[in-house]
């Protein structure tokens, strides 16, 4: 009888990866990602070249089934300013790159009735670097041959939370689509992925498909 005994992970050297919390947060569908499914982003952004920053807000339309604890995405070191609804901001408290918004507080009792709500989230900050894109993600702030500024975003590995908030979880994409407003100065032109829409003297407006490079 010949037995064949095969070496464990440890022998091999192989450690055994250990996801963080964050790590959870990020890949599974936990409590704040429950009890509310969105319908539509309508994102509102404008570049600071010098200083390679960016702020902007974000209307989120969803349907609302009992939301309570909403967890929005937004990678570090952007940053969340407010989360209004119905004029009123709501609390929200960081934990690394998830925000946790309060939409109804624990044993209160509210009014709210299920159905489509909208939250707007105004943002602002420096947003991620890339180092190596597309592969190593981010904004990417540079100059063309005429030493014009040009940017570009790539955001496909890293997600959109890298720098916008949003429910960065692929299982649950905008059912009705979304939107993208970029203000720039006269002297450039911005271009996002998508279908134009209408433009305004510094402004383009359009309807993109998320997850993919946008160029400004």
């Amino acid at each position: 009888m010949t037995i064949s005994v095969l070496p464990s992970q440890a022998q091999l050297g192989i450690s055994k990866k250990v996801f963080a919390r964050q790590d959870t947060l990020r890949g599974s569908n936990g409590v704040g990602r429950i009890g509310w499914d969105v319908l539509r982003y309508d994102i509102s952004v404008k570049p600071d070249f010098v200083l390679k920053t960016i702020k902007g807000e974000n209307k989120i339309t969803f349907y609302d089934s009992g939301a309570k604890s909403m967890q929005i995405d937004l990678q570090e070191p952007m940053l969340i300013d407010s989360v209004v609804f119905n004029g009123k901001q709501l609390l929200k408290k960081r934990e690394g790159n998830v925000y946790w918004v309060e939409f109804r507080k624990p044993g209160v009792k509210y009014k709210i009735k299920p159905g489509p709500q909208e939250i707007t989230v105004y943002f602002h900050g420096t947003p991620k670097a890339a180092k190596n894109a597309p592969w190593d993600g981010g904004w990417i702030w540079r100059n063309d041959e005429k030493g014009r500024d040009w940017i570009s975003v790539a955001c496909q590995g890293l997600g959109a939370s890298v720098w916008y908030p949003c429910k960065d979880y692929q299982g649950d994409e905008p059912d009705k689509g979304a939107s993208l407003a970029i203000t720039v100065p006269d002297t450039l032109v911005a271009v996002g992925n998508g279908r134009l829409a209408g433009e305004k003297k510094w402004r383009w407006y359009g309807y993109l498909d998320l997850g993919s490079e946008e160029s400004y």
